[in-house]
């Protein structure tokens, strides 16, 4: 048998833990005890570890398990990331496809609203939509209103997939804000993943006579998709930690969730290292899902 066959790619060959991993992870765990060690000498911190898996799961009167403040905050963090990651992909590949065109006004448009976003803070963006657009231009109140009425089985259905109907005007307005954020990002990884293509793919689809948006659902994306798929995995994790910043909008995702908790049961580093531990948990394992889907 041919040895090429065997052949792996340098970036897949897995090394044996060595010396100087060893070395590493000792000076990490030394780091670690002697911050501890500081925090407990130094700063008379009494820690109290015991009191946060209640805020995280608890268990009801009828004995089940339901999430407790923190684990809510967790919840609502997801829920938004998938939401703003879904804005964010479509209108993405709307402007990367828009920078793309043969059309020169479709181009600037697209550019336009790119540049926009990538060179202006998202906190800023976040308090835009949310006072400005949210209260005077979008008509969310009326909105509101109207989902308000809606059946008990479906209000109930929309506030477990979106937020509570208290909360859904800051709901959409973070969605709106982050998503046109993230799409400025989204749109890059596309575009660069379609001028990736070879030409020759190009010109073989036009040969078969398929019109242009066959050329792109048929041929291009597909291929593309590929492509991206690293990067838009990457993108989606920073859309996890990046969701934390509707906290300024009183939106109880994670991050609000424990701000309040610290305050009220005054145990500051607990609650923001179990935070932390939330986040490190929930972004390592979708790093792990999207490694394995790569």
């Amino acid at each position: 048998m041919n040895s090429s066959s065997h052949f792996t790619p340098p970036q897949l060959r897995r090394r044996a833990f060595g010396l100087f991993d060893a070395a590493v992870l000792a000076a990490a765990l030394a780091a670690v005890s002697f911050l501890a060690w500081q925090a407990a000498a130094d700063l008379k911190y009494g820690w109290n570890w015991s009191v946060m898996p209640q805020f995280i799961l608890t268990r009801g009167a009828d004995g089940s398990w339901r999430p407790g403040a923190l684990g809510l905050g967790l919840g609502l963090t997801l829920k938004l990331s998938l939401w703003i990651a879904g804005g964010a992909a479509v209108l993405g590949l709307g402007l990367a496809l828009g920078r793309l065109s043969g059309s020169f006004y479709w181009r600037m448009l697209s550019r336009t609203a790119v540049e926009a976003a990538r060179n202006m803070p998202p906190v800023i963006m976040v308090f835009i939509f949310f006072f400005f657009l949210g209260s005077q231009i979008l008509p969310w109140p009326r909105l509101i209103e109207e989902i308000r009425s809606l059946p008990p089985a479906a209000l109930t259905t929309l506030e477990f997939a979106a937020a509570p109907s208290g909360r859904l005007a800051a709901f959409m307005s973070a969605v709106c804000a982050l998503a046109y954020y993230e799409a400025a990002y989204f749109s890059e990884i596309f575009r660069g993943a379609v001028l990736s293509i070879d030409r020759g793919q190009w010109e073989a689809s036009r040969c078969l006579g398929l019109s242009r948006f066959q050329q792109y659902r048929f041929i291009i994306l597909p291929q593309a998709g590929r492509r991206a798929a690293p990067q838009l995995a990457g993108q989606f994790i920073s859309v996890v930690k990046e969701s934390s910043i509707v906290s300024v909008i009183s939106l109880p995702e994670l991050t609000f969730r424990a701000s309040e908790l610290s305050a009220t049961i005054h145990q500051m580093y607990e609650v923001w290292l179990t935070a932390a531990l939330l986040y490190f948990i929930c972004n390592f394992g979708l790093s792990l899902l999207f490694g394995r889907l790569e």
